[in-house]
């Protein structure tokens, strides 16, 4: 049976969003009540073919103090239209299956994705920054992004090593490998650099 994806109806979205992209914090509240209240869920490959609908992605830095820890998809992960890009971020879809559903579908997705992507001993403060929007591309099109912080003062690795690899970064260091990120992290890159 094929995955299915937490979604929301973008026509749901749009009083928050505006036909606004890069990282907003104005309306986090709302669209996270929204996502409690209206989601629902499609078949992935469905999902991801229809801009009518947004599926909704917790996207989770972690961070070491001066440093941010970065991965890189390899040509064997799931989304093919990322593959070779620098990722600031660990995160991905929510299912019920895996999540449930409920008001805290979000939550529990976003603890699972990081659990399965990182193995991260010392968990610290995990602080909602912001929506990542993006309608100018075919990914952005049809995800949202919860931006969240992750605090650590351990070590960290990448679990899903099949998909990923892994490495520290500089917060200096991130402006210059801008353009070897996926637009998401390109968005969150004023951000990291300045918290």
């Amino acid at each position: 049976m094929e995955e299915q994806v937490l979604v929301v109806r973008t026509e749901l979205l749009q009083p928050f969003l505006r036909r606004r992209s890069g990282l907003l914090t104005d309306c986090v509240n709302q669209v996270g009540e929204l996502v409690a209240q209206r989601h629902e869920f499609l078949p992935r490959s469905y999902a991801e073919e229809h801009p009518e609908y947004k599926q909704i992605i917790p996207y989770v830095t972690v961070c070491r103090g001066a440093k941010v820890f970065a991965t890189t998809r390899l040509n064997r992960g799931g989304e093919v239209r990322l593959h070779g890009m620098m990722s600031l971020g660990v995160g991905g879809h929510i299912n019920p299956d895996a999540d449930g559903a409920g008001p805290d579908a979000l939550q529990r997705g976003l603890l699972r994705e990081i659990h399965e992507e990182i193995d991260i001993p010392d968990f610290g403060d995990l602080v909602l920054r912001g929506l990542i929007n993006d309608d100018g591309n075919e990914v952005g099109s049809v995800h949202l992004g919860f931006f969240y912080t992750l605090t650590t003062s351990g070590e960290v690795h990448v679990r899903e090593t099949e998909k990923l690899s892994g490495a520290w970064i500089a917060r200096t260091e991130l402006w210059e490998a801008h353009d070897r990120m996926e637009t998401w992290s390109q968005i969150i890159v004023p951000v990291l650099a300045t918290i």
